[in-house]
């Protein structure tokens, strides 16, 4: 096997999941920030508590929300939306409106060649997907959302009491900024280092680029930062603000012993395992030549594209968007698979709970089945 199918099959999918694992740790440090934030001071406005309220207004801003969140190309908004489900800050069917308008790296590709297309698609996937995620709420409701051993958000005595447990206080009210800050970098303990560390690799990795990582629409070699990878350092460079200034017992129980060693492995093993295992059946099936095959056959068309939506990945879906933009295939193919694939948003899902991640793509699948059926008569 040559050096750059080595390289392809053993370090990308590693490079791809650290990348990932390394951003969703990033998020859900922040969340658990917020959130304990909130608490603590007992506010209930703003838009955090707005989105865990009941009410038709408060479905709505969550709905509207989470497609605002997929409609960022690339993967930051699903991992986002993805992450906030998991905090309970947004319902099943908000998530399933985050997966109809994302599509990815692959939106990259789509405005690049046909810009107007891509914004006509995206907004019927909008309406698609708020639709549909009212629906299914309304049917689901509660019984779909991640029970409270899933939720991220761990309490705990020492969370409920004075100033002293707020996530960056060290000492009671009135004390200066270097009283509360400075024990952080006094007491200065293995778990913040490791936590500096991991930051700065993953923030130098977005800088740099990493040698046979590819991430997003282009390779990262030498100096590489578009608008993902900007926000990506945004983000983590607050995280590691938040770190170095944190007290103890939050960096200890909410960052170290909850985030890291209970979230980390689970979301590392299985977006790992599923990336070497969706290179390895690339590197052996020609997608390509396998789909150009059945041309002629558009029932069998339909459910590949179908089938294939289920690949929690960018890169695979991009081959009906060639086929489409050359006339190929007519739309309902393409838009069957538009609607199952949403990118790396569902690969995060499948890490958090492999039953909704099924729940997830089966309505998908069912609705695009009928969509495409109906544009195939229709056009």
């Amino acid at each position: 096997m040559h050096g750059e199918s080595w390289s392809h099959i053993y370090l990308e999918p590693l490079w791809e999941t650290l990348h990932v694992t390394f951003f969703v740790m990033v998020v859900m440090m922040l969340m658990e920030f917020v959130e304990l934030y909130r608490m603590r001071r007992k506010k209930d406005s703003g838009w955090i508590a707005q989105m865990q309220g009941r009410g038709a207004g408060r479905h709505g801003l969550q709905l509207l929300m989470a497609a605002a969140l997929g409609l960022i190309p690339g993967c930051v908004g699903g991992f986002m939306a993805v992450s906030l489900y998991a905090h309970r800050m947004l319902s099943f069917g908000a998530v399933l409106t985050a997966s109809f308008t994302a599509l990815g790296d692959d939106a990259f590709r789509m405005l690049a060649s046909e810009p107007w297309l891509t914004l006509k698609v995206e907004a019927i996937l909008f309406g698609m997907g708020m639709l549909f995620g009212w629906i299914v709420d309304k049917i689901g409701g509660e019984r779909w959302q991640l029970g409270s051993k899933a939720c991220h958000i761990e309490l705990h005595d020492a969370d409920q009491e004075g100033d002293g447990h707020h996530p960056h206080a060290h000492k009671e009210n009135g004390a200066t900024a270097t009283d509360r800050y400075w024990p952080a970098l006094k007491d200065w303990s293995f778990a913040r280092t490791l936590l500096v560390v991991l930051l700065l690799f993953y923030m130098a990795s977005l800088l740099g680029g990493v040698p046979g990582h590819e991430h997003g629409h282009e390779a990262a070699h030498g100096f590489h930062l578009d608008f993902e990878n900007g926000l990506f350092l945004l983000l983590s460079l607050t995280a590691l603000i938040l770190v170095i200034f944190s007290n103890e017992h939050f960096l200890q129980e909410h960052l170290w012993n909850h985030l890291l060693k209970k979230h980390f492995p689970s979301i590392f093993l299985w977006t790992l395992g599923t990336l070497y295992l969706i290179t390895l059946l690339q590197h052996h099936i020609d997608l390509g030549a396998w789909v150009s095959a059945d041309l002629s056959h558009i029932g069998l068309m339909l459910l590949a594209a179908i089938l294939i939506g289920w690949i929690p990945q960018s890169g695979p879906h991009y081959l009906f968007i060639q086929l489409y933009f050359t006339s190929a295939i007519p739309f309902g193919v393409f838009f069957a698979n538009a609607i199952v694939q949403d990118g790396h948003t569902s690969l995060l899902l499948l890490a958090e709970s492999r039953r909704r991640y099924v729940l997830l793509k089966s309505l998908k699948s069912l609705i695009a089945l009928v969509c495409g059926i109906a544009l195939l008569y229709l056009m």
